[in-house]
């Protein structure tokens, strides 16, 4: 396996092990003052799919849970 294959794959286990609870997403969230369809629509999901995942009832998988992470980490980044 090359490096830049296990670089990848070490990146990808990083981002899913760092998405925060729930209740968490939203605060980060609503303290950059977005909406549920300001963050589904960077992600590229419903507004739906946000509210199951803050209330916790469901969690991004695949692509969906990379780009969430993604835009959850850089809220709380930005705060």
């Amino acid at each position: 396996m090359s490096s830049t294959v296990s670089e990848l794959i070490r990146a990808r286990l990083r981002i899913r092990r760092s998405l925060p609870a729930p209740h968490v997403c939203r605060a980060a969230r609503e303290a950059a003052g977005l909406t549920q369809k300001d963050v589904a629509d960077a992600v590229g999901v419903t507004i739906q799919a946000v509210s199951y995942w803050e209330a916790g009832l469901r969690r991004p998988r695949g692509e969906r849970f990379d780009r969430y992470a993604e835009a959850i980490a850089a809220l709380r980044d930005a705060a």
